[in-house]
């Protein structure tokens, strides 16, 4: 289980050369990014409470398409 918090790497812009091992660590960011908004989108706020969120920036962050951190 991955812990969801504000500081979780997946939410962190990152600039590399774009080598052939980079762009694989490339999609498996995009897509920790887009399970994350996921699971995000699926919490209520109580849940949301428990992890530091607001309501409100869990659905600005989950509203966010998976390339952008």
């Amino acid at each position: 289980m991955v812990a969801i918090t504000k500081e979780a790497g997946a939410f962190v812009a990152t600039r590399r050369n774009h080598t052939a091992t980079s762009l694989l660590d490339l999609a498996r960011t995009w897509l920790k990014r887009h399970d994350l908004r996921q699971k995000l989108a699926d919490m209520d706020a109580h849940m949301l409470r428990d992890i530091g969120w607001t309501v409100y920036d869990a659905k600005r962050e989950a509203a966010k398409p998976f390339w952008k951190a």
